[in-house]
Order: structure tokens, then sequence, then C-alpha cells
């Protein structure tokens, strides 16, 4: 095994830190071990796509309708009332094979991921847990609204109102009386 700082070759898998440089070497004997694979990419190699499980459930949903049934057939040569089984059967073997087109047709081929958390901003400026807080207030992020520069408009050449709605109403009124 070897340093990946400095290409030191170690004496053996059991160093803790190398002797040139002095870089940990906890991980890396694991990180070799894997084939040069995270911790979470080597389940991910292995997890089924949506296209495979869709497949692999669609031919056992069929399995236990033809399961299903041949004992229903048995049943119905003992007892022909429960001749009622064999459409069932036939349904949940129907459906098995509707299962498997829809994943060989509809479902994707690529693996799922698991959601990464999102990546904190560069600017965010909170402490760690267990800190005490800074001494001093962040920088202020809001951006000032800029002042009211037009003036307001020329409303002199508006012809004045002609008393209130009330007044005209009265005086209507007053003349049909």
């Amino acid at each position: 095994m070897f340093c990946p700082q400095c290409g030191q070759q170690q004496a053996s898998e059991a160093v803790r830190f190398c002797k040139r440089c002095g870089a940990s070497l906890e991980g890396l004997a694991r990180f070799v071990g894997r084939g040069g694979l995270k911790a979470g990419e080597e389940e991910e190699g292995r997890a089924l796509t949506p296209r495979q499980r869709g497949v692999r459930l669609g031919l056992l949903v069929m399995a236990a309708g033809l399961l299903f049934g041949g004992i229903a057939a048995l049943l119905t040569a003992v007892k022909e009332d429960l001749f009622v089984l064999l459409p069932l059967a036939a349904l949940v073997f129907t459906l098995g094979v509707i299962r498997m087109l829809y994943g060989l047709l509809l479902e994707g081929d690529a693996p799922r991921r698991r959601a990464e958390p999102p990546a904190a901003p560069a600017d965010d400026r909170r402490p760690a847990l267990g800190t005490d807080p800074p001494a001093e207030l962040p920088p202020a992020r809001a951006v000032p609204v800029k002042p009211r520069t037009a003036a307001r408009p020329d409303t002199t050449g508006v012809a004045a109102p002609r008393g209130s709605v009330t007044e005209q109403t009265t005086k209507l009124l007053e003349e049909d009386e």
C-alpha cells in the first residue's frame, strides 16, 4: 500500500500514519479493500433499478397466480362449488403480467440515488453546534430601499367635484315633492 499524499510505500497495511509525511492512513485500507469505492457507493452498485424491481414483482405475482390457480383447480375437482376461485386466480396472474410489462416498458433503468442533504451556502456564517455565538452581529444582507424620487402628479387641471352625492340626492328628492 502506498501513501496517497507522498507516494511512500508502507511496510504493512496496519500502519495508521505515513512514516514520511505523517498523513493519516486509517481509511485507506478499507478504501482499497472496497476496490476504490466510497462507503455508500458499494451498496449503490448492487441496488436494483426500478425496472428490475418491477419485473421481479411481476414475476412473483404471476407465480403466486399460477400457484393459486393450481390450488383452485384441485379444490374445484374436489368440490365443484369452489370454481369461483379459478377466475380469481386468473385475475392475480393477469395482474402479475401487467406489473411485469409496466416494469419493462415504463420504469427507468437507472438506479435510484439516495437523497443527499443540500450543501450549505458558502457565505453561511452560523457558528458550529456546541460553540459560543460570535460577539458581533453578522453583516447586513438586505439591500436598502431606493428613495422615491418621482414628483407627485399635477392635479390642478382636474375639475373640482360638484358637491357630495348625498347633497345632489337630497336636491332631487326635494324637487320631486
